[in-house]
């Protein structure tokens, strides 16, 4: 079922580098294109911001949030990084965690973990199952790159499942009778047993 409304989706991701920064910016740009409406921490620095607020509010409120695959990401993620890297990511990893915890069934649905060009399933974290729940590879800035991704975010699964059709009538079977003329005579030797059918052959069978 397409969405009515545009899907509110937030951004998570790690500020690696400037052309990482510049590719999910990029992304996000192409995003809005297709009528998301994406909460992206760069179009929201013309005020000084209380950042953790600003996640926790943002996470709250939103249909889904991409958690964008980097290798710095895994790593701040699953909290293999001081505790003076990328602290924003590691509170919106950790509320991220208690989302799932609190509520799994919700959450899995809502975090869609994405791998952008350039980058591996393997740098997805841990916590986001990457290997027995669904990822979305991003291959290019395009609807049909971004396919899978899209469909989840404007409600438009790739198969959709017919109506139940009627249920088939299907009698019975009926036994079927001997055919008549065939009466078969079992006589008792002491070499074995002979199998005589009045109008057909003999079959003998020994011990």
């Amino acid at each position: 079922m397409v969405m009515k409304n545009p899907p509110r989706v937030f951004v998570s991701y790690t500020h690696d580098s400037a052309e990482h920064k510049d590719q999910v910016l990029l992304f996000s740009q192409f995003l809005v294109a297709q009528k998301i409406d994406i909460i992206l921490d760069q179009w929201f620095l013309e005020n000084r911001q209380d950042w953790y607020t600003w996640a926790i509010g943002n996470i709250a409120s939103a249909d889904f949030v991409l958690t964008i695959a980097s290798d710095r990401y895994k790593r701040a993620a699953e909290g293999a990084v001081t505790r003076e890297d990328n602290r924003g990511l590691q509170a919106e990893a950790a509320l991220l965690r208690e989302n799932l915890e609190e509520n799994r069934p919700l959450w899995m649905t809502k975090i869609l973990p994405v791998v952008l060009p350039g980058h591996r399933v393997e740098e997805i974290p841990i916590f986001l199952q990457p290997r027995t729940a669904d990822h979305y590879v991003v291959t290019e800035f395009t609807v049909a790159g971004a396919e899978s991704l899209l469909r989840v975010l404007t409600g438009q699964p790739p198969h959709v499942r017919p109506e139940l059709g009627r249920t088939p009538d299907l009698p019975p079977h009926q036994p079927v009778p001997a055919p008549s003329g065939h009466n078969v005579q079992n006589i008792n030797s002491s070499g074995g047993t002979i199998n005589a059918v009045q109008g057909g052959t003999q079959n003998f069978y020994g011990r």
